[in-house]
């Protein structure tokens, strides 16, 4: 029984060693996969629906005021993990978003949709950072 156990054990440890793809590359912790990529299309979707005339409903706000929330908790958890210094332009940033849309700690502040539009575009300049530094950290 040992036999099959110690082979069990080697070909698990083989098999978790491979890269995934569409996983930065860094030198951070082998097998690590990063949160905020898998939020990011999402993000943009909503973008894109605040944009139309009919998208911006109370449903549609309050699902991208709590998804700009995760988006940045997650991106902090990203950089942190790789180990990325901020530039000085992350950190304000994401705090400044996470103000303006109501979802940090401690706010219950309603969006509009006249301050939706505008403020999306923060949320998009937030993630070219966070893809700015994911990219200098994988170097």
């Amino acid at each position: 029984m040992s036999r099959a156990t110690f082979w069990l054990a080697l070909v698990l440890s083989l098999a978790c060693r491979e890269r995934r793809p569409g996983v930065p590359e860094t030198d951070s912790e082998p097998g690590v996969e990063f949160e905020a990529p898998r939020l990011i299309p999402a993000i943009h979707a909503q973008i894109t629906r605040l944009q139309e005339p009919q998208g911006s409903t109370e449903e549609n706000l309050t699902a991208f005021r709590n998804s700009v929330g995760a988006l940045v908790s997650a991106m902090q958890a990203d950089l942190q993990r790789v180990g990325a210094t901020d530039s000085g332009y992350f950190r304000p940033l994401s705090d400044s978003v996470t103000r303006a849309f109501g979802s940090g700690p401690g706010t219950s502040a309603k969006l509009k949709p006249e301050e939706a539009r505008p403020l999306s575009h923060q949320v998009e300049r937030l993630i070219g950072l966070y893809e700015e530094r994911m990219r200098a950290a994988a170097k």
